[in-house]
């Protein structure tokens, strides 16, 4: 779940400001009256709702098709989404901030995509990955909800556990977000 969700939500907001600049429209935008703030939640608005659907999807095939038992609370797994898919927003929005064409967003959702799904915890486990590469792990959102997910599934984990995960995750987007607003209204195209 958190892969799939974290490949959608990341394309759909990287190439959403590129798309702008190689259309020629991000002018427009930057003349409008709205803050670049209200722009970019604009622009992370349909990236949120089709990762959230996404979301609830997939637990429906894990829980109905694939037998996976849901021992937790369903609210707490989506709470923690929210964050998860904000954190991951704002990767793609800073990423299409820093794109002058689709084609770099693209490629460049791509260079974190990949290390953010091997640093994560999700094939290996981030205990036997070199104490450097550990280090590298805390800046990844996907470590944190993979947690979250393993945890309220299998074991009804409780706030506690999953706070301890959220709060990381609220700090990086706090992070992207606010780098990508700013990237927004001071890089030129």
């Amino acid at each position: 779940m958190a892969l799939i969700v974290l490949i959608v939500s990341l394309l759909i907001t990287a190439l959403s400001v590129a798309r702008e600049r190689e259309e020629g429209t991000f002018d427009q935008l930057l003349v409008t009256p709205c803050l670049p703030i209200e722009i970019l939640i604009g622009k992370s608005l349909p990236g949120m709702m089709v990762a959230v659907l996404e979301s609830n999807v997939i637990i429906l095939i894990a829980i109905f098709w694939f037998d996976v038992p849901f021992r937790g609370d369903y609210w707490l797994l989506q709470l923690a989404m929210v964050f998860f898919v904000i954190s991951a927003i704002g990767v793609g929005l800073m990423i299409s901030s820093l794109s002058t064409t689709q084609q770099q967003a693209l490629l460049g959702a791509f260079m974190f995509m990949v290390p953010a799904v091997i640093l994560s915890g999700f094939a290996t486990p981030i205990e036997n990955m070199p104490e450097v590469i550990q280090w590298l792990t805390y800046l990844d959102p996907m470590r944190y909800f993979l947690v979250i997910v393993r945890g309220i599934f299998l074991q009804d984990v409780g706030m506690d556990v999953v706070w301890s995960q959220i709060w990381p995750m609220a700090i990086i987007a706090v992070v992207t977000l606010s780098l990508a607003g700013w990237l927004f209204r001071h890089r030129t195209a």
